[in-house]
């Protein structure tokens, strides 16, 4: 076999040999992470939660996180609204508040040097709190009446100072349906679950749509300060306490909580592209400037491997078949199996995980879109030019 032939069929075994992996990743993440809605709410008594809620010019999201809170079960909690909006977000949520004297809103102070919006807010709001737990919320959230309860009575049972929640990720808009998806299940590929779950395993991760920290853990390991210019503070604030000996768990949330994080292509390329890059360096603890521009250049053709090249190489083979006779048999096969287990198990994982199935079948075009995201990313962060984010720019260290 000729040399562009063979390395086409060791390209696709490779593609093949990963998406197997994936496959048996998505359905040990399935089983092997417990589900919240599972948890029975057997508190003694009930502590003090203090609800943390960043908001900034959330006037299109904040409705359904507000009345989600207003009507949860548990007793005893408390709302801090840290707010730093430029629009009539909190006009909103004073309406939507009432009289209801659980909720205070408190407008962020100025933003000092060095540090994240979203991150001096929590460290506000943590200063106020007079809960044994902190909740740290997204706007974007809406929530189960018994969330706040179950995931408290988790924590308590099983002696962990932090729990998190992998969210039903919800997808109107066409973009949100083929991108998402792809997003999703790249996170907790390369960061599982079962092993974010192991004290075995320095892998750690939180979602930062709803993180529930004890308050003495959080403020032995120092609160948000010594991740104040961390842009993925979700996934370091959970790096941080179990460097520190301190349980972590992330848990399927899916049946307790729902988000609709972005809502079009430009939202997707500008959320996604301030922390994806980051959050992978973050989580696999690159620091040498070298490995993180060699990350950013393979990382963006392994997704475009990973993710499109079985559908596009079963095109070019299809082609080739139907316009040629030479086409070796081997490539043929090999192509129609790759591709054929890759939609199979992109159809799996949009089944288990509450997706949008039919959209499986577009998956190369969400992967084409996520490999150029990364890449955009990664170049931001490398030549430390910043990426924007609700009118603000990020930076790298």
């Amino acid at each position: 076999m000729e040399i562009p032939g063979l390395l086409i069929e060791v390209a696709l075994g490779g593609v093949l040999a990963v998406w197997i992996a994936y496959f048996i990743i998505i359905f040990k993440n399935y089983t092997g992470t417990p589900k919240l809605s599972d948890v029975e709410v057997d508190l003694k008594d009930f502590p003090m939660v203090s609800v943390i809620l960043p908001t900034r010019n959330e006037s299109e999201r904040v409705e359904g996180c507000i009345k989600s809170l207003k009507n949860q079960t548990y007793p005893n909690f408390e709302v801090i609204i840290v707010d730093d909006s430029t629009d009539n977000t909190i006009e909103i949520i004073r309406n939507l508040i009432g009289d209801d004297n659980r909720f205070r809103i408190v407008k962020q102070e100025k933003l000092p040097e060095g540090w994240i919006g979203k991150s001096y807010a929590m460290q506000q709001g943590s200063k106020l709190a007079r809960g044994k737990w902190l909740l740290m919320v997204d706007a974007d959230i809406e929530i189960h009446p018994d969330t706040i309860a179950k995931a408290v009575s988790y924590a308590e049972k099983e002696n962990v100072e932090l729990v998190s929640l992998i969210p039903h990720l919800v997808c109107r808009s066409f973009w949100e349906k083929v991108v998402q998806p792809i997003v999703g299940g790249l996170v907790l590929f390369v960061c599982p679950p079962f092993l974010v779950n192991s004290t075995k395993s320095k892998l750690a991760l939180a979602m930062g749509a709803f993180i529930l920290i004890k308050k003495d853990a959080f403020e032995r390991v120092g609160g948000y300060k010594r991740i104040r210019d961390r842009i993925t503070d979700d996934v370091e604030i959970s790096r941080l306490l179990k460097r520190e000996g301190y349980g972590v768990r992330l848990l399927n949330g899916q049946d307790m909580m729902h988000v609709r994080m972005y809502r079009n292509l430009k939202e997707i390329w500008e959320g996604w592209g301030k922390n994806i890059f980051l959050g992978l360096t973050y989580i696999w603890n690159i620091k040498s400037r070298l490995l993180s521009f060699i990350t950013a250049i393979l990382g963006s053709l392994a997704i475009f491997l990973f993710i499109s090249f079985p559908t596009l190489m079963l095109i070019a083979s299809l082609l080739w078949f139907l316009f040629s006779t030479s086409i070796p048999r081997d490539i043929l096969c090999l192509s129609t199996t790759t591709w054929f287990f890759s939609f199979a198990t992109q159809l799996f994982g949009h089944l288990l995980f509450k997706g949008q199935p039919r959209y499986a079948i577009l998956a190369f075009l969400g992967g084409i879109v996520v490999s150029l995201i990364f890449l955009y990313s990664g170049f931001k962060v490398l030549l430390k030019k910043g990426v924007t984010w609700r009118g603000r720019a990020y930076y790298s260290e």
